[in-house]
């Protein structure tokens, strides 16, 4: 989700709609619920900064890496630190130009994305991709 908000907004840009000061339309305040528009925009706005600045699962991984697994820890008198719960999060990494390619190549021609259609696909436009690299 924070990234789909942030997509088209820089940080300096949230920052802005954070300090927002008129709800105005027509000379009359908005409200949502009974809160002017303009303190909830920018109480929305502050707790997307908010959020933004929190350390992510995903902070320093190679992009290659699809799966993490994490382990909370609670400090202990006895033994130093105890282990109370891990967790594991996936994610899908991003395809590549050709999958994508591929996958509406096989959706058009053959109606749905059959697996081994869009492989090969993919594999003949990474093989002329090659192609093109090795002529430049």
């Amino acid at each position: 989700m924070n990234e789909e908000l942030t997509r088209n907004l820089s940080r300096a840009e949230i920052e802005g709609i954070a300090k927002i000061e008129s709800g105005l339309i027509d000379g009359n305040i908005i409200t949502c619920m009974g809160i002017p528009l303009a303190v909830l925009i920018q109480h929305l706005a502050t707790a997307l900064l908010a959020e933004m600045d929190k350390p992510k699962v995903w902070d320093g991984a190679p992009e290659w890496v699809n799966a993490a697994r994490v382990r909370f820890f609670v400090n202990d008198r006895n033994d130093g630190h105890s282990e109370v719960f891990s967790g594991t999060y996936t994610r899908e990494l991003p395809k590549t130009r050709a999958r994508q390619i591929a996958e509406d190549i096989a959706h058009v021609i053959y109606r749905g994305t059959n697996g081994k259609d869009v492989e090969y696909v993919e594999g003949v436009l990474t093989k002329y991709a090659e192609e093109l690299k090795g002529e430049a």
